[in-house]
């Protein structure tokens, strides 16, 4: 009797959303159409202006966007296919980039686009064989540097658009590579951690943390060398710079001066708001960001705007259009299991063990002992 009314005091005090309310979802949609619609309005001079300054001439420039996309996305895929090669799959360049194109028009597709597209990335290596540990290694590993290169471009955007100081760009690229730093030494140093963990009885979500360092232990087992990661960084800095090219031939295409020295900031400050955002592409947290960092930098609003939906169309309506198509070649070909080696083919053959026997994993089936009572501390 306790127990039932436990529960219904829990789901009284539980807030629910109106249903009379379009779902959140539609309704930030809603709210980022009327708030763009909004910034249009209140800069329909200087958006005139500019797109009066628009020559058909510019359009040579098109075909170069989309050669710098697609070059981009080459990068991206090189990253992906480094990682998988650290942890012993082999898969060749052509497949590794086909996946890539695919998962980043998935991302452009749906809402919340980075989880979904990485899921589906994930799914993808394990029908070519990768094991699951490696798959998700590789994802994981190549979003963490794909975050800390923008965060240091970002810094660099800023620096030469005159918005840091020297002083504050040493303290903020200081704070960025210990971050990275320290993400690294966490992920060597995973057993550590868990013992650190099973010790400390007070920080708040402490269960989901053990939770999460134990579910990770096969994936941090996976290292790159120092030149292989120096080579996975330095293709991550060259997928962003690419695709800030785009945005360069953005202006370009509409006639308009190419404002260099905010290029960067801008572009970096709104991948970042685009990375936040929960809708397909990040759309409307994009091209406010973009636009947003672009005036702060002295780019009249109007080229800002006209430029930033140029460069949105080639990045976001092109890229979903080849990524829909990749979707559709991926699935109706059938995969060519990778070759493995290594830690990877070690995996492989306990799994294919584990299904013969049909015993589980040892990891799996041993619950992870609950720490004791540290003197003199309540639990």
């Amino acid at each position: 009797m306790r127990t039932v009314q436990g529960r219904q005091d829990r789901h009284v005090g539980r807030w629910r959303w109106p249903r009379w309310l379009p779902p959140p979802k539609v309704l930030l949609v809603v709210v980022i159409v009327v708030a763009f619609g909004l910034l249009l309005y209140r800069i329909r001079g200087d958006l005139d202006t500019a797109l009066h300054r628009v020559r058909v001439g510019g359009l040579v420039w098109l075909p170069a966007a989309f050669a710098a996309e697609g070059v981009s996305f080459f990068a991206y895929a090189l990253v992906q296919r480094r990682l998988l090669v650290a942890g012993g799959a082999h898969m060749p360049r052509r497949t590794v980039a086909t996946l890539a194109v695919a998962a980043t028009g998935i991302s452009n597709l749906v809402p919340g686009g980075t989880a979904p597209s990485s899921g589906w990335l994930v799914s993808q290596y394990r029908r070519y064989g990768v094991p699951l540990p490696l798959a998700l290694w590789a994802v994981l590993a190549g979003g963490f540097t794909a975050g800390i290169s923008v965060l240091f471009l970002c810094l660099v955007g800023a620096g030469v658009a005159g918005l840091l100081g020297p002083g504050s760009f040493v303290g903020l690229l200081a704070l960025v590579v210990a971050a990275a730093a320290a993400g690294v030494l966490v992920a060597h140093h995973l057993a550590a951690v868990r013992g650190w963990l099973a010790r400390e009885r007070r920080l708040p979500g402490l269960r989901l943390a053990r939770r999460a360092i134990r579910d990770a232990g096969d994936v941090a087992q996976f290292r790159a060398t120092i030149p292989g990661g120096v080579e996975i960084y330095v293709l991550s800095v060259a997928n962003w710079i690419l695709d800030v090219a785009v945005l360069a031939t953005g202006f370009a295409i509409v006639a308009l001066p190419v404002p260099w020295r905010a290029l960067l900031f801008a572009y970096a400050a709104s991948q970042i708001a685009g990375a936040l955002a929960p809708v397909p592409g990040g759309i409307g947290f994009v091209e406010g960001g973009m636009i947003g960092a672009l005036t702060l930098a002295g780019t009249p609003a109007g080229d800002a705007v006209v430029a930033t939906v140029v460069y949105r169309l080639v990045t976001t309506l092109g890229m979903a259009a080849i990524g829909s198509l990749a979707v559709f070649l991926v699935h109706r070909r059938s995969p060519t299991p990778v070759r493995l080696s290594g830690e990877a083919a070690a995996i492989a053959r306990r799994a294919r063990a584990d299904e013969d026997t049909g015993s589980p994993d040892a990891d799996d089936e041993r619950p992870e002992p609950e720490p004791p009572d540290a003197p003199g501390r309540g639990s």
